[in-house]
């Protein structure tokens, strides 16, 4: 597997904000549809945070979300 696969494997079930894990279903192996994300709303604001090296890669981790939302509302 070449470098930039296993940095983009390793880096999928880590949240791009915080840097701990992001507890991501598809990270993981499992299906997409039982991730917990699916039932969130994610503002236009808090993917802006996220660097273009991460973006559409990483999933934020549910607590850096939930601080978001929190300080922001």
């Amino acid at each position: 597997m070449p470098d930039q696969a296993k940095q983009a494997a390793q880096s999928a079930g880590i949240c791009p904000l915080c840097g701990k894990a992001n507890d991501c279903a598809g990270a993981a192996g499992r299906s997409h549809a039982d991730c917990w994300c699916m039932k969130e709303i994610f503002p236009q604001e808090i993917l802006k945070q996220i660097s273009k090296e991460y973006l559409g890669k990483a999933c934020i981790c549910k607590k850096c979300l939930e601080a978001f939302k929190r300080n922001s509302g």
